[in-house]
């Protein structure tokens, strides 16, 4: 007996040109983008939602605009750190981007603003409580991993676990920790 396969997977097959054999994760969207994930979302009814790592709010601008009666919770703890790639963000430059966060996401009335780290957040949340998150946090493999074992658990049966910076490059172990899960969880 194969695979059952979902509304959810038949619609991002169809819409993304997913193979048949293509396993998980699904990486083959070279010509999509983030908008398009946010059109998914729109598609498939997701109102209920998560953005793990939110910055300036771009994107979650992006899927609102596609979506404005999705209850989006925007979880970063907007704090200073260094990033992989060796740079410093200043406690001056966190609190600049949460600021531009809270300006552009004014006219969206189902916002959540929870300034924690994703693991002091996912505590709050109940099992199976989100249709969707976008992992955009941390790029570090324990990071990423402590994410998708704790995160993915929000998500209710046949939504959708996404994120960005599925890419080889310097210092983003992304990829590393996105296929060691799969491989380690089906």
């Amino acid at each position: 007996m194969g695979k059952v396969v979902t509304e959810t997977d038949r619609i991002i097959r169809d819409r993304f040109q997913v193979k048949e054999g293509d396993t998980l994760p699904y990486t083959g969207f070279l010509k999509s983008t983030r908008a398009d994930l946010a059109k998914l979302f729109a598609e498939l009814k997701f109102t209920a939602g998560a953005e793990i790592g939110v910055c300036s709010g771009e994107f979650s601008e992006v899927i609102l605009k596609e979506n404005p009666d999705c209850h989006l919770r925007l979880i970063d703890p907007w704090q200073a750190y260094e990033s992989p790639w060796g740079y410093q963000v200043t406690q001056a430059r966190a609190d600049d981007r949460l600021r531009r966060a809270r300006e552009r996401l004014k006219p969206y009335p189902n916002v959540e603003f929870i300034r924690k780290t994703s693991m002091e957040a996912v505590k709050d949340i109940a099992d199976g409580a989100l249709d969707f998150i976008f992992l955009d946090g941390l790029h570090d493999f324990d990071s990423i991993m402590l994410d998708l074992i704790f995160w993915t658990k929000k998500v209710r049966p046949d939504g959708i676990c996404a994120g960005h910076d599925y890419v080889k490059m310097f210092n983003c172990q992304v990829p590393t920790a996105v296929d060691a899960y799969v491989a380690g969880h089906g």
